[in-house]
């Protein structure tokens, strides 16, 4: 296909406690790719961002994820329309949800074994703008909705504690506990996330982690124990959470973002022994694993949206040479919300 494809490949590893900056990447001009047969290609419309991207960039220091190779075009999921197709499931001017790495143009393929093919989502019902399916419409939305309601079970009446609940995944755990009739305290670091959290989102109470006592203010506002804790942080906010857990609590960890590049890694928490004496249960999940229910988790989250239930929560940077920008901000704490690029 005529035309020029803009990529940003992986110059070199990041370094420990380095910011994420365009400096890492090259940007390369290539030609838009030419599908054969079985694959289509997509142009991207927005690109959005997960914790776990920082670690593609660590190389072999990487623990949990695989990284990518120096001159490889950084992972990382979009969302954009066909616009060339010889694959019979994918046709031109449809909209996909796939793994397009950080680049103008992808050729993608459905054949795909494996993992990706998991990632790769047709948009039945194509909101505009397009990037709300990587934000509230997309796979954030969908780790809250699989985790908190086929991990956490809730019912209404319980009380349910979020860790980083002015993130992406947490923001939108917020609004689905309400919608199910929960009480829900958020944690956040800063006066202008908790006001955000009481004051946008919905929080029956909100807990600032920099300023106040996790323990202290679990007991105030959970004088019966937390019946959800919704976990994306780990670290001592897990460990108080575990210790002022309710009788038959459940526990969701959806990620351990204060933890999970520490070196040496940090110990294990200290108040695991609840789960015993409270009868509760702690369990971890991958959202990709219920990928074969994402239509139908799709469909009620555009319902929840269209009815004013489910607000965007969606913090918007411009051109593809913003994404590492974005995704910077993932870790500094900078805004509320869930990172998208439009391109």
């Amino acid at each position: 296909m005529a035309g020029i494809n803009r990529q940003l490949r992986l110059k070199r590893n990041i370094k420990q406690g380095e910011e994420i900056s365009l400096d890492l990447f090259d940007v390369v001009e290539s030609e838009i790719p030419e599908p054969a047969e079985g694959q289509f290609v997509v142009k991207t419309a927005a690109l959005g961002f997960s914790p776990a991207q920082r670690a593609y960039l660590m190389g072999a220091e990487s623990r949990f994820h695989e990284p990518i190779a120096i001159g490889e075009v950084m992972r990382g999921r979009g969302v954009g329309e066909v616009i060339a197709s010889r694959h019979p499931d994918f046709k031109v001017g449809e909209v996909v949800a796939c793994s397009t790495g950080w680049q103008e143009y992808s050729l993608q393929s459905g054949d795909t074994s494996g993992l990706l093919v998991k990632t790769l989502q047709k948009v039945n019902n194509p909101q505009q703008p397009l990037h709300l399916h990587l934000g509230i419409l997309g796979s954030s939305a969908f780790s809250a909705y699989f985790g908190f309601l086929k991990i956490g079970q809730p019912k209404a009446g319980e009380t349910v504690v979020i860790s980083s609940a002015a993130g992406g995944v947490g923001s939108i755990v917020a609004q689905i506990a309400k919608i199910k009739g929960c009480r829900v305290v958020g944690i956040a670091g800063g006066v202008e996330k908790c006001l955000w959290l009481k004051e946008f989102v919905g929080c029956d109470a909100v807990i600032d982690y920099k300023a106040d006592s996790l323990d202290e203010k679990f007991k105030e506002y959970c004088p019966n124990g937390i019946d959800i804790y919704f976990d994306n942080v780990g670290g001592d906010t897990l460990d108080y959470a575990l210790k002022n857990l309710a009788l038959k609590g459940r526990v969701v960890v959806c990620g351990m973002i204060s933890t999970e590049y520490h070196e040496p890694p940090l110990p294990g928490p200290r108040y695991y022994y609840n789960l015993i004496y409270k009868r509760a249960r702690m369990e971890g999940f991958f959202v990709w694993d219920y990928h074969e229910e994402f239509p139908a988790a799709e469909q009620e989250l555009i319902e929840w949206y269209q009815s004013g239930q489910l607000k965007s929560t969606e913090v918007v940077f411009n051109g593809l040479l913003s994404a590492p920008e974005a995704l910077q901000s993932m870790f500094a704490g900078s805004a509320c919300g869930i990172r998208v690029v439009d391109l």
